[in-house]
């Protein structure tokens, strides 16, 4: 099931539309306070090409024009994709730098003699965690993440991956309500219809490897009897093995 585009153009009331701009207000504020109370300067995220990522560098290049810091690390060339960076970045005149890590990944692959498909793509994710927290620290700036709800609960994220930043703005936020996010930020059109991937391998979609779509995620998180079973017992099943994810490091036990 493909996200529809009631999911993905939701017609709102006019209460509704104050509501979603009181929440963009909202986590402007709550970034600009954490990246304040943290003495940096502004902010470095990451660019997939995603609706996610997109969203979030237009609320962050509101919040600090001259401080905010945008990233496309690329590996092996994947025109669709670059396509939306530009795309992205011509909409709004955002500066995104790319940068090629390409060469590195092989060597890693190579050195470490790495095989699955898995261990390679969580490598990718990495990787460019690594390159994009060593940027921060050289404009002093908090990493932010791009994890909604959605993907939060199901685990559907990279540990010190795409998991690794300072802050997590639309981690209470469902991917519908990103949708709607976008919309009223003028994310570009082809990004919101662009079928959500975390582009880590050739013709990988969150669909795919998820086993169902965000939408159906929703609907069970409104009642579980309104997917199949099946489908039910996947997101619990998901949600328990990723617990990992989501929870402090262990700690062993103490000295009396």
């Amino acid at each position: 099931m493909s996200l529809s585009n009631d999911f993905k153009y939701k017609d709102l009331t006019k209460k509704e539309n104050k509501i979603y701009h009181i929440l963009i207000t909202k986590i402007k504020n709550w970034i600009k306070q954490k990246v304040n109370s943290a003495n940096a300067k502004g902010i470095s995220l990451g660019i997939s090409g995603g609706i996610d990522s997109a969203t979030l560098s237009i609320i962050a290049s509101d919040i600090f024009p001259n401080n905010s810091h945008f990233y496309y690390f690329k590996i092996n060339e994947d025109k669709e994709t670059e396509k939306l960076i530009i795309e992205l970045q011509n909409s709004r005149n955002l500066k995104i730098n790319t940068i090629d890590l390409t060469k590195i990944y092989k060597d890693m692959v190579k050195l470490l003699n790495t095989n699955g498909d898995l261990v390679k793509s969580n490598l990718k994710s990495r990787l460019f965690m690594t390159s994009l927290y060593s940027l921060s620290q050289e404009n002093n700036t908090l990493v932010l993440g791009t994890d909604n709800f959605d993907e939060f609960y199901l685990g559907y994220f990279t540990k010190y991956g795409d998991g690794g930043c300072d802050l997590l703005p639309f981690a209470n936020i469902k991917k519908s309500d990103i949708y709607v996010l976008a919309n009223l930020l003028n994310v570009p059109k082809k990004i919101i219809d662009n079928e959500p991937s975390a582009n880590l391998y050739k013709n990988q979609t969150d669909e795919k490897e998820l086993g169902f779509s965000y939408e159906e995620f929703e609907k069970w998180i409104l009642d579980k009897n309104l997917v199949p079973n099946e489908i039910s017992k996947r997101i619990i099943n998901l949600h328990k093995l990723t617990e990992h994810k989501r929870i402090e490091i262990p700690k062993g036990p103490k000295l009396k």
